[in-house]
């Protein structure tokens, strides 16, 4: 029994749930901005890729047909379809790729003049053939010698496979200026979709040739060419949701990190001033979550500034450099047993814990110097704790059991 991937329809199902997931996402941006041409360009080409998924699988295509009441007339509704997804798919890279000049503008016009012409030769050529036996499988092959509709099917054929190397050549030249992370997957997702839509054609093309000659190579067209087809529109979504989402993704995750770095640091903190009110409800993101975290902290360490000593800080630095620390490492671990010190002294019986000198600077305030601080407190605890019963040791104070 021969693989029949195209026969399924949850093959035809998953692309067309990933595009329509894309193009989700891309909606609010699309609402605030519509103009932009990017935006647009995206819109379309997920919208219709899509609806395309959504008509392919057998069942749907006879719907088409009976609905309509025109034998084939599904070929002609998916092939128009793929025909604009195609124009689509150039406008976008030519948009996404070239700033808005004179020349974007006539080469997103001619693609547009081009496209708009196949749509009307395929219509034409759908008319003026003879298509009464429906045909929701292999309609390319059975009609491969029929007249205008082999021209039919070739129209739409030779245009995805211009558009796809035409893309893939785009994005090539293009990858090489790509530098940003997300954006550089995003190219090789669509370089790879574009080379799948290659295989997609030559596969159709080569069926078609074989019935020219006399030979019986429908196999390829019915059974090997969909799931190439079927694998570009997935890779095609998933490029431009790893794109949208990937940023987004990537900046939540770094939030989240930076958050539980600080917690060390933070639970020092408490000890010094009353925790704030922990954020809830529908505002209570990543980003708001290490804002509060990042205002206690800077919090206690103005409620410790009278006894935080820049002195101390030098003094504990030095002694960490010698003790074979990295100066980044001693850095964050003569911040964090000033600060432990601070906090001895605050909460300290009355005479005890006097002002300290705060010395020529100040106390880590920004956030690499607050995560400077944590790191040391998480990863050279023992080191901190060393010179902290030094540093109380030398200024004669009681360091707690």
């Amino acid at each position: 029994m021969r693989w029949d991937l195209a026969g399924c329809f949850a093959a035809y199902a998953v692309p067309a749930v990933l595009l329509a997931v894309a193009f989700v996402i891309k909606l609010p941006l699309l609402r605030r901005a519509w103009q932009d041409p990017i935006l647009r360009a995206t819109a379309l080409l997920l919208g219709i890729g899509a609806v395309v998924f959504a008509s392919l699988p057998p069942a749907g295509l006879h719907g088409i047909n009976r609905l309509t009441g025109i034998p084939n007339f599904a070929g002609l509704w998916v092939y128009s379809l793929l025909t604009v997804y195609c124009g689509a798919c150039l406008w976008l890279i030519i948009t996404w790729r070239e700033p808005p000049s004179a020349v974007r503008r006539r080469r997103t016009r001619l693609v547009w003049l081009t496209y708009s012409v196949i749509i009307v030769g395929l219509w034409t050529a759908f008319l003026l053939g003879d298509h009464h036996v429906e045909r929701v499988r292999d309609l390319d092959t059975y009609y491969a010698d029929t007249p205008w509709m082999r021209e039919f099917v070739l129209l739409y054929l030779v245009a995805h496979l211009v558009s796809a190397l035409v893309a893939a050549g785009m994005l090539w030249a293009w990858f090489q200026e790509v530098e940003e992370t997300w954006l550089r997957r995003a190219v090789i997702f669509l370089q790879e979709a574009y080379a799948l839509g290659l295989l997609f054609d030559l596969a159709k093309l080569t069926a078609i040739g074989a019935r020219w000659s006399g030979r019986d190579w429908d196999w390829l067209s019915t059974y090997v060419a969909p799931p190439f087809a079927i694998a570009e529109a997935g890779l095609v979504a998933v490029a431009f949701i790893a794109g949208q989402a990937g940023p987004l993704l990537a900046e939540r995750r770094r939030l989240v990190r930076t958050y539980r770095r600080l917690e060390p640091l933070w639970q020092i903190m408490l000890t010094v001033s009353a925790p704030a009110a922990p954020a809830t409800g529908r505002v209570s993101g990543a980003a708001l979550r290490l804002e509060l975290r990042r205002a206690a902290i800077n919090d206690g360490l103005l409620k410790l500034a009278p006894h935080l000593s820049g002195a101390r800080r030098e003094r504990t630095l030095r002694a960490a450099i010698a003790a074979g620390h990295p100066e980044c490492v001693a850095r964050g671990i003569a911040a964090a047993v000033d600060i432990l010190v601070a906090a001895e002294m605050l909460h300290a019986p009355r005479g005890r814990g006097r002002p300290a000198p705060a010395g020529p600077t100040a106390t880590a305030r920004g956030p690499g110097e607050l995560e400077s601080v944590a790191h040391a407190l998480r990863f050279h605890a023992a080191a901190v704790d060393t010179f902290r019963h030094r540093a109380t040791t030398a200024e004669g104070l009681t360091t707690p059991a």
